[in-house]
Order: structure tokens, then C-alpha cells, then sequence
């Protein structure tokens, strides 16, 4: 009996091991190809430049860096408590996460026929229809990331996520520094007309994320304890509600990322001050493109290493206190010397990925398995005053001055990183007790 014990557990941990390399790979295939499409399209270079072709309100630039934020996007925060509540007591979330990139995918493939055919006979349709698929690609953003958490925290062991979600940004960040001089090449060839090369971005970045996504809906999805009655979703928010007055370290967390992320103040107007201030020209855009790729490949070593070996807690003061650095550059930074810019974009490939790699295995170390789709949306929802920063950031300089808006970016950050060091690493403490079903 011993015997037969023993082999049906070895061959139930092979068939589990089986899973997880499964797994690893079809997340690496999404994560290569995910971050390497998006860089054709990247929100805090390449879109920004392209709407500066139709308007130079820098609110507008502004509204649009809002609505497609590197750390989400406007429309994101709106779905994810109703999803979170019809999935609580779902064994599969695939099934919902499927549906929602399937159409953030064909997002990309509208905007690029329709800037193809449209871009110059219909400026203020192409900017409408952008600002419309961007806000519908984020809002599907919002019902996709509370089971595509879920699944990764199911799929890949605890032990194993800092190095997965870093070799994920790693090899996507080698591809993405590619997408830079591919992007380069386009904007800087004049013989390909406006706006036919953004809409051959665009179309690169359908093509690439269609790939990611087939690679995503291709995960297996390991069962999970769930809570066998779904909850109405008034009762659902009393019990998000009641998670945030119990939990204190995860309302810490919450506060952190809000003043973390106060970084995407400034981060679309970066490239539209060099252009507009220094004096770069159209190429260069490609060159930060890949700088900040460069950045997030040769930092992702040390935020997957720091994550599982020393805790998420120092990935996330590590990376939020190098995002002081690129207010404080764009500040110090003379016109002869708009090289030094490079080094800025290098810094925010670090500062972006480590925000993202110690957020996301932080919040799962800390969410308990049954809550875990309350955990993930409400961190989504509250995290909405990030999101709408860029908005903010392009009224300040429409009014008043870059200066201005890079010595608040730099303020609210570092405030952010003060905050981190009453923060609790969650592998050394007993986690929140889950919720009575």
C-alpha cells in the first residue's frame, strides 16, 4: 500500500511539474511577444508623437497617456470589482479571460486600418477612434487582469514567480529594444508618407499581440479552492470594504503604488519636451524607445533575483526610488546635452518593470487564495488616481510649466518611497485570514 501511495504521488508531481514548465513556457511566448508588439505602439513615446501630428494640446496628449497608461489605463478600473465577483466562486476564469484579449487584440487591427485609410482625410476621427479603441482596450484590460492573476498565481509556484514575471519582461524587453529601431527605421524614412507608417506600428503591434494571446489562452489552468456560493455584488463590495479595514499592510500597499506610480505625471511628455524643448528629431523617439526597453531587459536579473531571495518589498523601494531619477535628469538636463535623455529612458525601463514585477508577487504573497479576485480588483480600482496622472500632468504643462510638472512628479515619488519602509515583506508575517463563505 505504501508502494502504490508512493508511485501515485510521484506520478501526480510529474504530471504537476509537466504543468508548470507547460506553463512557464506558454507565459514566456506571451511575455515576449506581448511586450515586444506593445513597443511598436508604446504609450509613453510613440503615441504621444503621433497625436502631436494632430493637436498640440498637451491636455489632449495628456487624456490619451491616461486612457493607455503603462500602468493601466482609465478604462481598466471599471469592470474589475463586477468581474471580481461573478469569478469569485468560478473553479476556471480562462473561459473570461479568453473573451477579453481576444478583443484587446482586434483593438489594434481597427486602429490600424482606420489610420491607414482615414489618417489624413479625418484628423479629428482618427483621434476620436483612437482615444475610443484604446479606452475599450483598457476597459477589456479591466475584466481580463482579475483572472489572468489568478491563473499565475495558480499556475506558477510562489517560489518560482520573481524569476518567471523577470524572465517574462527580460526576453519581451529584448524583443521591445528591437521594436525601438524597427520603430527607428519607420518614423525615420521619409519615404514612407504620414500617417502610413503609425499605421504600420499599429498593425505590427496587432500581429504580435494576437501571438501573446494565443500563447495566453493556451495556459492550463490548475483547480483551486474557490467559494461555493457567489455572493451579490453589494455584499461583494461590504467584503472588499471590511478586506480594507482589517488588512493594514495591504492598505499600505495601495497608498505606495498610488505615490510609486506618480511617476506617469511626467512620463508622456518626457519625449514632447525633448522634441519640443531640446530639439530631437523624429528618429530619436525610436532610440528612447529602445533605451527604455534596454532598461527593463538588464534590470529584469535583479528584480526576479530580489524577489524570491530577499522579498518584494525591496523590489518595490529599489524601483520607486529610481524613478525619482528621471524628473531629477529632465530637470538638470541642458539643451546641448539632450543625450543625457538616453540614460533618462534607461532608468525608466528600470523603475517601470521593478514597479510592476514587486507589485504584482506582492499582492499575491499578500491576497489569500479564496479572496484573491477581491484582492486583485480592489487594487485595481483604488489604483485609479494613477491612472488619470497623465491627464493631470498635461494640464500642468499647458498652464504652467514642464519645470513645474517634473519637481511635483519628483516630490510625490519620493514621498511614495518613504512610505515603502512601513511596508511589511508578507513572506515574514501570517497573512489575513480568508473571508467566511
Amino acid at each position: 500500500m505504501d508502494l502504490l501511495n508512493t508511485i501515485e504521488n510521484k506520478i501526480s508531481f510529474l504530471k504537476s511539474n509537466d504543468k508548470v514548465k507547460w506553463n512557464f513556457s506558454m507565459g514566456m511566448l506571451y511575455g515576449i511577444f506581448f511586450t515586444g508588439g506593445l513597443a511598436f505602439s508604446d504609450p509613453s513615446t510613440v503615441l504621444p508623437i503621433f497625436l502631436g501630428n494632430f493637436t498640440d494640446s498637451k491636455t489632449l496628449i495628456g487624456l490619451s497617456a491616461a486612457v493607455m497608461s503603462t500602468f493601466g489605463g482609465i478604462g481598466s478600473f471599471l469592470p474589475q470589482l463586477f468581474v471580481a465577483s461573478k469569478l469569485e466562486s468560478k473553479v476556471s476564469k480562462r473561459p473570461v479571460l479568453r473573451i477579453a484579449i481576444t478583443v484587446r487584440a482586434v483593438c489594434w487591427g481597427l486602429l490600424a486600418l482606420i489610420t491607414y485609410w482615414f489618417g489624413r482625410s479625418h484628423p479629428l476621427g482618427i483621434i476620436v477612434s483612437l482615444l475610443f479603441l484604446l479606452t475599450l482596450f483598457t476597459f477589456m484590460g479591466g475584466i481580463a487582469v482579475v483572472p489572468f492573476y489568478d491563473i499565475w498565481a495558480k499556475a506558477i509556484p510562489a517560489h518560482l514567480r520573481g524569476r518567471f514575471f523577470g524572465y517574462l519582461q527580460l526576453f519581451g524587453g529584448i524583443l521591445a529594444i528591437g521594436s525601438g529601431f524597427v520603430v527607428k527605421i519607420v518614423l525615420g524614412n521619409k519615404g514612407i508618407d504620414f500617417p502610413s507608417n503609425y499605421g504600420f506600428l499599429f498593425l505590427l503591434t496587432f500581429i504580435f499581440i494576437g501571438i501573446s494571446y494565443f500563447a495566453l489562452g493556451s495556459v492550463k489552468e490548475p483547480p483551486d479552492d474557490v467559494y461555493t456560493k457567489q455572493l451579490r455584488f453589494g455584499e461583494f463590495l461590504k467584503k472588499a470594504l471590511h478586506i480594507l479595514k482589517i488588512d493594514d499592510n495591504y492598505k499600505l500597499f495601495l497608498v505606495v503604488q498610488i505615490f510609486g506610480g506618480a511617476m506617469t505625471l511626467a512620463l508622456p511628455f518626457y519625449v514632447v519636451y525633448a522634441r519640443d524643448i531640446l530639439g530631437i528629431t523624429l528618429g530619436m523617439v525610436g532610440i528612447f524607445l529602445s533605451a527604455q526597453m534596454l532598461g527593463s531587459v538588464i534590470s529584469n536579473l535583479l528584480w526576479g533575483y530580489l524577489s524570491d531571495f530577499f522579498g518584494n518589498k525591496k523590489v518595490i523601494q529599489t524601483s520607486i526610488f529610481l524613478g525619482l531619477t528621471a524628473p531629477l535628469i529632465a530637470l538638470i538636463t541642458p539643451s546641448h546635452l539632450s543625450e543625457l535623455f538616453v540614460l533618462l529612458f534607461v532608468l525608466i525601463g528600470f523603475s517601470m518593470t521593478g514597479q510592476m514585477i514587486g507589485n504584482t508577487n506582492f499582492l499575491l504573497d499578500i491576497s489569500p487564495p479564496k479572496d484573491r479576485p477581491t484582492y486583485i480588483s480592489l487594487r485595481g480600482t483604488l489604483r485609479f488616481p494613477v491612472m488619470i496622472l497623465p491627464l493631470i500632468g498635461g494640464i500642468i504643462v499647458q498652464h504652467i510649466s514642464y519645470t513645474f510638472l517634473f519637481i511635483v512628479t519628483m516630490l510625490s515619488v519620493l514621498f511614495g518611497f518613504i512610505l515603502t519602509f512601513r511596508l511589511h515583506e508578507p513572506r515574514e508575517k501570517v497573512p489575513v485570514k480568508e473571508m467566511k463563505s
